[in-house]
């Protein structure tokens, strides 16, 4: 799992790398730069002859920006920084390496109200922007000067210049994931030595066309002592969940998910929740579902039950010793996608609950449940899995979603403690929160996956991985993660605006060839 800081823990990394560890800080500022050179290097082969136009900040930030531009003019490449203040304010490491850039021969101009469009023409003939303003400590919105400055970067990025963030986009808030303010939008943002929050987590994500993680000598060690709850999981992650199968092993072995879903005109969502199931790896699936709904859905290699069924073609309460009946020798129980909110459905989840013993996988309408008895959350064995998307999440702890939204990490984490269950808040990006408090950011999927089905799959998938083996934790990361991998590669050889549910069910073989041993 690779952590992901916020503000705070970073300026703890960076205090203990130079205090304990003896790394001084023009070191790690040093390695900063020649990092994003090395990066753009790797992008433009010709950088020694790009025009390249660097805007520093007075902090850490501009230093890095500094070092960025002395070894650009090392190269050959046209540079010149616009430092939004006084040389003479600068102190430390980025006053030492703004002198150094000085002294090779870097132009650095200073920046103020009344020359801040006298270098228009420069730019509008530039290749590259380098935004090195601010980095992780903003907490509040940019005025002023400097929302000038961040104006007048956004207004040449629509000129078709290739824009780059050091560490955090300028005006970006680092922790929340929210816009604070005017921000600066890049092509390419360049994280130091940690994920932070808002690189990763939108609206703050969807400013960044690209992000990627840059090495620069932090040692590892420096992050012990944070407590990072938060990390992004990685396909190395998922891959060290699976082991290889026993050529002498048999369908039993593989786990046996019951399937409680469906509804008079929703019979499609319980066939592909049970159909991924199968798709996953698990051994057997039964598909319990409405009477009337079993005609309309009988996926040739899933097992169906008829159940008693109310006047609106949903489960009845006279379904209870069925189930019950089905539910012995079960690996895993999945409740919810397509089984309606009709008041004797919901009674007859109220009284299941307390007798599943099992891991238990809740979707959909039996969250919609939920949110109208609470107290039902008290009767969940500690391997629950639920899977709400925002308005359901708002439904279960009544908050509005647009508050849920705005603080998604905070909102899943304490949850997922309070309640000791998994929680899977899908969105963009789906959150996974333990019942330790931890919490994973799934770096897979895309805005093609918003279609109808698509969480049905998903609940079908996480269910299918606890049947095999996988604790309900490792099942809800890993699920999440090929669910929307799934999605990833339909999108490269097809495209986003076609993808449906059904297509995520025909990638997964290919998804799972990838990551299985």
């Amino acid at each position: 799992m690779l952590p992901v800081v916020t503000a705070k823990q970073m300026q703890a990394i960076d205090r203990q790398t130079i205090d304990e560890f003896g790394i001084p800080g023009i070191t790690l500022m040093e390695n900063a730069g020649v990092a994003v050179v090395h990066e753009l290097q790797k992008r433009f082969p010709d950088l020694s002859h790009k025009k390249v136009f660097i805007f520093c900040g007075k902090g850490n930030n501009g230093g890095d920006g500094f070092v960025i531009a002395r070894h650009l003019f090392n190269l050959g490449s046209e540079v010149q920084v616009l430092l939004t203040g006084k040389l003479s304010k600068l102190k430390g490491d980025a006053e030492t390496n703004a002198n150094s850039a000085r002294n090779i021969g870097v132009q650095v101009d200073e920046l103020d109200v009344d020359n801040l469009n006298c270098h228009d023409h420069k730019l509008r003939h530039c290749d590259i922007i380098i935004d090195a303003v601010f980095g992780t400590g903003l907490n509040k919105p940019v005025s002023g000067f400097m929302e000038k400055v961040i104006d007048k970067i956004n207004q040449f990025e629509r000129f078709e210049k290739f824009v780059v963030s050091v560490d955090i986009n300028s005006g970006v808030d680092s922790d929340s994931g929210q816009l604070i303010g005017p921000h600066v939008k890049s092509d390419l943002t360049l994280a130091l030595a940690y994920w932070k929050q808002s690189h990763l987590l939108h609206p703050s994500a969807g400013v960044m066309q690209e992000v990627r993680l840059l090495d620069i000598g932090v040692p590892e060690k420096a992050s012990e002592q944070q407590s990072i709850q938060v990390h992004q999981s990685t396909v190395e992650d998922i891959k060290s969940y699976f082991q290889k199968r026993d050529p002498n092993s048999h369908k039993g072995n593989y786990g046996h998910v019951l399937v409680l879903a469906g509804s008079r005109g929703k019979e499609g969502a319980a066939g592909l929740t049970a159909l991924a199931v199968l798709r996953a790896g698990a051994g057997l699936c039964t598909l319990a579902l409405p009477a009337s709904s079993q005609k309309a859905m009988h996926p040739m290699e899933v097992m169906t039950v008829p159940l008693p069924e109310t006047a609106n073609g949903s489960l009845s309460l006279k379904a209870k010793q069925s189930i019950l009946d089905l539910l012995k020798d079960k690996s895993v129980v999945a409740i919810g996608p397509g089984i309606s909110t009709d008041p004797e459905t919901v009674a007859l989840i109220g009284e299941l609950l307390p007798q599943i013993r099992c891991p238990l996988v809740l979707d959909a309408d039996a969250l919609n449940a939920l949110s109208l008895h609470k107290d039902w959350l008290k009767k969940l064995q500690p391997e629950t899995v639920l899977t709400p998307h925002p308005k359901e999440m708002s439904r279960l702890i009544g908050v509005p979603t647009e508050e849920i939204q705005r603080n998604r990490v905070e909102t899943a984490s304490r949850f997922a403690r309070e309640h000791s269950l998994n929680l899977v808040l899908k969105g963009s990006p789906s959150l996974i929160a333990l019942p330790d408090g931890s919490l994973v950011i799934n770096p897979t999927g895309n805005p093609g996956m918003a279609t109808g089905g698509s969480g049905d799959v998903l609940t079908g998938i996480i269910s299918g991985l606890i049947a095999q083996g996988l604790s309900s934790s490792q099942a809800s990361i890993a699920g999440t993660y090929i669910h929307g991998q799934a999605g990833d590669h339909f999108a490269e050889r097809e495209s986003q605006t076609t993808l449906i549910a059904g297509d995520l069910l025909r990638c997964l073989p290919e998804t799972l060839k990838r990551i299985l041993p």
